[in-house]
């Protein structure tokens, strides 16, 4: 049986060592359900990799190498991944990281029931088995940006075979900073000041503050902006030999917070020389992961610093159809177990009217990698009355908006990201919330007042968000040939009125009017076609699930949003079609044809919805080319999708299932009018 390794939910390191030894690797406490509730486990030792058991004491105060215990069965839980065991799952921390975590949080207690809730709400990615907080976890953790777009699963396991010396170096009981607390400070390196000889006493407002105030300001300044503000004003200068502000950096959430020995210390410092003395080049292995590991413990400590907050929620239903927008919902089987690997699942829903008079919307949002997404939302009316509920802190975002019809949203994979109020006048409020790198939807613009809503939450954040109709049918859905622009969700947004989907040609049209299944979209042309005079040349790449990407080519530097459809690596067993158009000379694309194939048998996506088998492009000059991987493709579904005088192919979109193997599965074609067509001349030799 092959060995069974969990990682550290803090550090993100393996807990494990090698056989016979016993270190700060393989000593870890669990965080885990119970019949009393959510408790903290002694300290265990995970010291057989091939039986898999995570095995500690219930008394939070106890060892497994304590006289009397030998480590039974009935204390054994699932870590991480793994199913219940004994009616009990959890997640795992090296005592050392564990430690950290309590002086992370010191002088309060670490919140073990809101940590338990938060941590599951996260993933467990198919290409790891650490829980996924959406970072690297500073090293151990790759991220694959470059292939895989915002919503997909981009994270994969380092291995943890590979000699690392900081990562297997303890964080928290390192010597070399009782060393440090007592060394002789060196002399510090001359300084000279070199500010602009413009700048005077009398046109430095900052000279009017007591020197006392200035540097209660740089206190609370990060370190870098301080030395900035200094270079900017002569009133600033003294900062770098004042021992108070080179004290305040190792306090709490400060950049050098992580040595929090020295605030305790009966030594007298020299601040500066220690702040110095730990700078990047100067630590070693423990002080490296010493810093990395707190700085993972404040992001998780900011994660925790969020409360549920419930006002003034009232509802009262005025129907029972409702039209909703989350991110990709996992569902428990309802008999088995299965991983929770990707998207976030259901804790909690709640209804809720939204107040008459609305004056204003706010939200509040919580950082989980690099992503941002919205925890909880409040409505202000005119008289100042407050309808909030969610998890929330003291920063928060608001918009001034009336007359609500829906709303426009921002949508991970893992929740609600952003929102726009849509009022009655069809006007858009400013974004709030963070709504870069996601796909954007219209499907919640309702058409008439927003009356009622239902909020679906995980244990840290927004995942759902509905909105009841007050009709049986709002009117924006009945304009057919618009229902994939309106219903569907769009990355990087949704498209302009001014391009033509020709939605009627793409077959499975109906499957994306629902649920969370973005849809990509580049436009080759540029706007307008401003382009299409530029282009030379289509490559597609072909893999055996199909087509990962297609590369446009121009005789211009064009911005790269432009010059790519899709973003999967070429790999071993594809291969490039080429295609070149003469743009310069007036060549452009005035039809596609697009092959669906629907298998009898595979998976239930792919016999329900199809996929791309081939296409073919043509030009007006009645060039064509026909991309498929398949010399003969199989049998198939054809959609003939011509551009209208006037009007020209200007871009694609479609959808990928890179997770199974596939490439891109849909392919729909933007045309648009292109002003100034009949500029477009064939200046061809046969023309």
């Amino acid at each position: 049986m092959s060995p069974r390794i969990c990682l550290c939910t803090l550090c993100g390191w393996a807990i494990v060592d090698a056989h016979g030894n016993v270190s700060w690797l393989n000593q870890f406490h669990g965080l885990s359900n119970s019949p009393q509730g959510i408790i903290l486990t002694g300290v265990g030792l995970y010291d057989d990799p091939g039986s898999g058991a995570f095995i500690a004491p219930v008394d939070p105060n106890s060892r497994w190498d304590d006289s009397g215990y030998d480590s039974p069965e009935d204390d054994q839980f699932g870590a991480m991944s793994q199913g219940e065991v004994n009616g009990r799952r959890g997640f795992v921390f090296h005592e050392a990281c564990w430690d950290l975590l309590q002086k992370a949080f010191h002088p309060e207690e670490v919140p073990l029931s809101r940590l338990f809730h938060v941590c599951e709400s996260l993933p467990f990615p198919a290409n790891g088995v650490i829980i996924s907080w959406g970072h690297d976890y500073e090293g151990p953790v790759l991220i694959d940006n470059e292939h895989h777009f915002p919503w997909e699963d981009r994270f994969s396991d380092r291995e943890y075979m590979e000699p690392d010396l900081v990562l297997t170096t303890n964080p928290y009981d390192v010597p070399e900073i009782q060393n440090l607390l007592i060394e002789d400070p060196e002399s510090p390196p001359s300084s000279t000041l070199s500010v602009s000889g413009s700048m005077t006493p009398g046109r430095d407002v900052f000279f009017a503050l007591p020197e006392e105030l200035r540097s209660v300001i740089a206190m609370y300044l990060p370190t870098v902006d301080v030395l900035n503000l200094r270079l900017a004003s002569r009133a600033f200068w003294t900062m770098f030999n004042n021992q108070q502000f080179w004290a305040s950096r190792f306090r709490h959430s400060s950049d050098r917070s992580w040595l929090f020995e020295a605030r305790r210390s009966t030594e007298t410092q020299n601040w500066r020389w220690l702040y110095r003395r730990t700078n990047n080049l100067r630590r070693d292995f423990g002080l490296q992961n010493r810093a990395r590991v707190w700085n993972l413990a404040q992001k998780l400590v900011d994660v925790l610093d969020f409360r549920w907050v419930q006002i003034g929620v009232n509802y009262s239903p005025c129907s029972d159809q409702r039209i909703e927008v989350s991110g990709e919902m996992w569902e428990q089987p309802v008999a088995g177990y299965s991983l929770f690997d990707k998207g976030c699942r259901l804790f909690e829903r709640h209804r809720v009217t939204i107040p008459e008079n609305l004056s204003q919307i706010s939200v509040c949002s919580i950082l989980l990698g690099d992503i941002s997404y919205v925890t909880g939302l409040k409505f202000t009316n005119a008289a100042g009355d407050i309808c909030q509920i969610g998890y929330w802190t003291a920063s928060e975002q608001s918009v001034e908006t009336s007359g609500l019809r829906g709303f426009k949203l921002a949508v991970g994979s893992r929740g609600i990201q952003a929102l726009q109020g849509i009022s009655s006048k069809s006007s858009t409020s400013p974004w709030i919330g963070c709504p870069e790198r996601s796909p954007k939807t219209l499907r919640l613009d309702m058409g008439e007042r927003a009356a009622d809503l239902d909020i679906g939450f995980d244990g840290c954040k927004i995942f759902s968000l509905s909105v009841y109709c007050q009709s049986s049918s709002p009117n924006r859905t009945a304009q057919d040939g618009n229902r994939l622009r309106n219903l569907g969700m769009w990355y990087p947004d949704v498209p302009e009125q001014t391009l033509c989907l020709n939605e009627a040609s793409f077959p499975p049209r109906e499957h994306y009017l629902s649920g969370y299944k973005p849809l990509f979209w580049t436009s080759f042309g540029g706007p307008g076609g401003i382009y299409l005079r530029n282009l030379t040349r289509l490559s597609v790449i072909w893999g055996g699930g199909g087509i990962r990407r297609i590369d446009f080519a121009y005789d211009v530097p064009v911005p790269s949003e432009h010059r790519t459809f899709g973003c999967q690596a070429p790999g071993e067993w594809t291969k490039a079609i080429d295609f070149a158009i003469d743009g310069a000379g007036g060549e452009f694309i005035k039809a596609v044809e697009v092959l669906h194939h629907y298998p009898d048998e595979g998976y239930p996506w792919l016999v329900e919805e199809g996929t791309v088998v081939a296409f073919k492009a043509t030009t007006n000059r009645e060039r064509s080319c026909f991309f498929s991987f398949h010399s003969d493709p199989p049998s198939s579904l054809p959609c003939l999708i011509t551009a209208s005088p006037g009007t020209a192919i200007t871009g694609f979109y479609g959808s990928q299932r890179p997770h199974d193997g596939s490439g891109i599965t849909a392919l729909g074609v933007i045309s648009e009018a292109i002003q100034g067509m009949c500029g477009l001349v064939d200046v061809s030799p046969q023309s």
